[in-house]
């Protein structure tokens, strides 16, 4: 049986930088963005555009956290 919550290498619960955590959404996002990418290959018409509408989304999520990264470096 899957566990609902699966165990992060980075929780709040642990000692961890901003810079951290954003490296890690941003490799969230990326898996996100692959995963839905895939299947879209999958799908034809409306499912397929729904699901290339996520990869947009999901890319630019992680376009705004690796902004707030470069920002954190130049600091």
């Amino acid at each position: 049986m899957l566990n609902a919550e699966p165990a992060l290498p980075l929780s709040p619960a642990q000692d961890t930088t901003l810079e951290q955590s954003l490296c890690y959404a941003s490799e969230l996002l990326s898996c996100a963005a692959a995963t839905a990418y895939e299947s879209s290959d999958r799908l034809s018409g409306t499912h397929r555009h729904l699901a290339l509408s996520v990869v947009h989304l999901v890319e630019l999520a992680k376009t705004v956290v690796d902004r707030s990264l470069n920002g954190i470096e130049v600091r």
